[in-house]
């Protein structure tokens, strides 16, 4: 018998299945089995999955009719006969030793559940990881884990990331789980299992170190800017219809529920900026209050040609006092939609300018984009980065802050 058993839900990836499966079967840990689910690929994908079943003994392939992300992983871990089971993306790959590196932990920590961090690969790469502490939560401590799994208030971020691709799970619990999650459920999939697994296991390592990759695709990003998303409060519904369900759950706690509402409200200013079709996308993106850090008649260079970066050039017509001297990006030389050329950060020098606004929203990367600046010459305070949550949690923060969460739920206490 396998010692991990690895699904990969598979549906019109062809552009990428093969890295994803390279990736796979180079795994350090080697005694594991491959469990390839074609969810009704219309391209060659399944052509390519059937290939590689004759290279590699491991591999396993299932056809089945389309039927959704949810389906297809429910079928690949009714098949897994290992006692632990990863999933990963066919458009995603992963480290050589990610199997070898949960696989060890779920071992020595004897857990039902083991998550470590991802790479973003999108514009730019980006590091990502749970933001509770790393270690085992178990039966001392696993109620905190709970009360932070959705969000870590005091950092207004994850607590633990919602990929199930980044994690080990038990076999056996995840069939039963899995098996849970309604059909329908076409977005936060993996948040809603993540939760419900959480609330049924006894223990879980964090490991605070990125293995997996995550691929951000050009061709999911124009979908979602075309609008195909004209379903998407249906979808939502779908969402909540299921996290009330958990509400009765003996160990789902108050300050989950209360976190539980605040992710509706994301995934429903997920919506308005950028999976509902508006015309104005982006429309409650980037809060326009860094216009008031800058003087008048001052002469500003915009480093991000991106989506934050257009948004924040839009925003500068509120401030005619403002002179945009140039616009540059990591990117290199271009064009923006506007036909605006966009220049590399080495030609800043080559403008006036009084001010540098960074257009990212990232704090990681605008850090790196800071070094930069700094190692060109640039001094500190010509630099301008301004923290940009959603806005949302401004409200969050002065309903529900961390301390009145633990009021709330120690009178709920009280009370029961």
């Amino acid at each position: 018998m396998p010692e991990v058993s690895v699904i990969i839900p598979v549906y019109n990836t062809e552009k990428y299945l093969r890295k994803c499966l390279e990736s796979v079967r180079n795994q350090t840990l080697k005694d594991i089995e491959i469990i390839c689910v074609d969810d009704g690929s219309t391209d060659s994908c399944p052509d390519i999955l059937d290939e590689y079943a004759r290279m590699d003994a491991r591999i396993k392939v299932i056809h089945k009719k389309n039927g959704g992300l949810v389906s297809a992983r429910k079928t690949g871990i009714a098949a897994a006969t290992a006692a632990c089971a990863g999933y990963v993306d066919s458009d995603d790959w992963i480290e050589p030793d990610m199997y070898e590196k949960l696989y060890f932990y779920m071992q020595k920590e004897q857990a039902e559940l083991v998550t470590c961090g991802y790479y973003l690969e999108g514009d730019y790469t980006t590091e990502h990881l749970d933001t509770v502490d790393e270690g085992l939560y178990g039966k001392g401590n696993i109620k905190y884990l709970r009360d932070n799994v959705i969000y870590r208030m005091e950092c207004r971020e994850t607590g633990l990331r919602g990929g199930l691709w980044c994690k080990l799970f038990s076999t056996r619990l995840q069939r039963r789980v899995q098996s849970m999650i309604p059909d329908e459920i076409s977005i936060a999939e993996d948040k809603v299992c993540l939760l419900r697994y959480i609330l049924e296991c006894s223990s879980v390592y964090v490991l605070k170190k990125p293995l997996y990759h995550w691929v951000i695709r050009q061709e999911s990003m124009s979908r979602e800017s075309k609008g195909q998303g004209n379903d998407y409060l249906v979808r939502i519904n779908h969402v909540y219809n299921y996290l009330m369900s958990l509400y009765e759950h003996p160990h789902f706690t108050y300050v989950m529920r209360l976190q539980a509402e605040i992710y509706m409200t994301e995934l429903i200013f997920l919506g308005v900026n950028k999976r509902m079709g508006f015309q104005n996308r982006n429309l409650i993106w980037i809060d326009p209050y860094w216009l008031e850090q800058i003087p008048p008649h001052a002469k500003i260079i915009l480093y991000g040609a991106g989506e934050t970066g257009e948004k924040y050039k839009k925003q500068l017509c509120k401030r005619p006092d403002i002179e945009l001297t140039a616009v540059a990006d990591d990117g290199g030389a271009g064009y923006l939609p506007d036909g605006a050329e966009v220049i590399p950060p080495e030609k800043i020098d080559e403008f006036p300018y009084d001010y540098i606004v960074i257009t990212v929203k990232n704090k990681g990367k605008a850090g790196k984009m800071k070094d930069r600046l700094k190692r060109m010459g640039i001094a500190d305070e010509a630099v301008i980065w301004c923290e940009q949550p959603e806005v949302y949690w401004r409200f969050v923060e002065a309903e529900i802050c961390t301390d009145a969460c633990g009021a709330v739920e120690s009178k709920k206490n009280e009370a029961d």
